[in-house]
């Protein structure tokens, strides 16, 4: 797992000093402690610009930017780079004595509560946090989403769905994807219901699912996608990454799946620097997974094979061997499809 990266900025001396213990508590954590030149140490990195534009410019590269300086500097600072609380970071800000800190930006999918409540512990400080679900001791759909490793089909449908939760009114979740829920521990006004026809005592239901299909439901509804689908790709050397996207588009609107539900997309070594397979990756945040030849090789003979496939890698199949490898051996939802000098094939991560 890599380690989660923190930026810690400030704009005073007094700053710097609680900047460098704060870095000394987060031993466990990747720290940058960024200022402005006349108060820079050995410690330090140069902040060249101004406060706004240099927030900008680090917006991406981290996952928690704790800021050591006013609230109000702070918000001016980061506003014209907010973009959604799916991709912004965790923002914090303490004052210099290191009293407070406050979870400003990203609580929930940025992790900011979890880290002011961090810095809190390991600084003796008071973590304030004001998400409406954390000062209840409830849970809102974006937190459930990430402890049981899903996406969130549509935010507004979430916040609409939270609102419900935040008020007490009762809430089905209905499990369609076997999500593991064991170590989540629900609200009461959360229940598990096990399908779309018990829904007459709630007010608004949570479905996890990898279907695209309409739910026509008589009361607010949000859907949470599970990342359980491979898909197997192979293509031609040089392939554009725009038409390697419309092909795994259209491959999972034909099946009415989710393309948020795309957990990796599976290759062999010769494909490893394909410029196309890696732009579908980042395109669907999926993870790129490469199987060894020698493992090709020992499932192949289940797939139908091609000469030409194995004149040019060595191989007899490409797709289906690597989607089947990469799924955990899991269950095919579509055999190989040809798109063109493209193959896909997906399955379904069950494991």
């Amino acid at each position: 797992m890599k380690t989660e990266k923190w930026a810690i900025v400030t704009l005073s001396q007094d700053g710097v000093a609680l900047a460098k213990r704060l870095a000394e508590h987060l031993d466990d954590r990747e720290c940058h402690i960024y200022t402005k030149e006349k108060y820079a140490n050995e410690t330090t990195k140069i902040i060249t610009t101004d406060i706004s534009t240099f927030m900008g410019s680090i917006s991406g590269a981290y996952q928690i930017i704790c800021c050591i300086m006013a609230t109000g500097i702070v918000v001016r600072a980061i506003a014209p780079h907010l973009k959604h609380k799916s991709s912004d970071p965790g923002i914090l800000v303490m004052d210099t004595k290191g009293a407070f800190v406050i979870s400003l930006l990203s609580g929930h999918l940025g992790g900011a509560n979890d880290a002011a409540r961090l810095v809190a512990k390991r600084l003796s400080a008071q973590a304030v946090i004001t998400t409406g679900t954390d000062v209840k001791g409830t849970m809102a759909v974006d937190v459930l989403a990430q402890k049981i490793k899903c996406a969130i089909d549509d935010f507004t449908a979430a916040k609409d769905v939270t609102a419900l939760i935040l008020n007490g009114d009762p809430i089905a979740l209905v499990n369609r994807e076997n999500c593991d829920l064991d170590a989540v521990i629900l609200p009461k006004n959360i229940e598990t219901v096990a399908d779309l026809t018990e829904l007459t005592k709630y007010l608004g239901v949570i479905i996890t699912t990898l279907d695209t299909k309409k739910a026509e439901l008589p009361i607010p509804s949000v859907k949470l996608v599970p990342r359980k689908l491979v898909l197997g790709v192979g293509c031609r050397r040089d392939t554009p990454g725009e038409r390697i996207i419309a092909a795994i588009q259209e491959t999972l609107a034909s099946l009415n799946l989710n393309v948020k539900g795309i957990k990796s997309l599976a290759t062999i070594g010769l494909k490893a620097e394909e410029a196309g397979i890696i732009e579908a990756c980042a395109f669907f945040a999926a993870k790129k997974v490469i199987i060894p030849n020698e493992m090709v090789q020992m499932v192949q003979s289940r797939f139908e094979g091609s000469d030409f496939v194995f004149k040019t890698t060595g191989l007899y199949a490409v797709s289906e061997p690597c989607g089947f490898v990469a799924s955990g051996f899991g269950k095919c939802l579509r055999e190989k499809q040809k798109l063109g000098g493209i193959t896909l094939s997906v399955w379904l991560d069950e494991n």
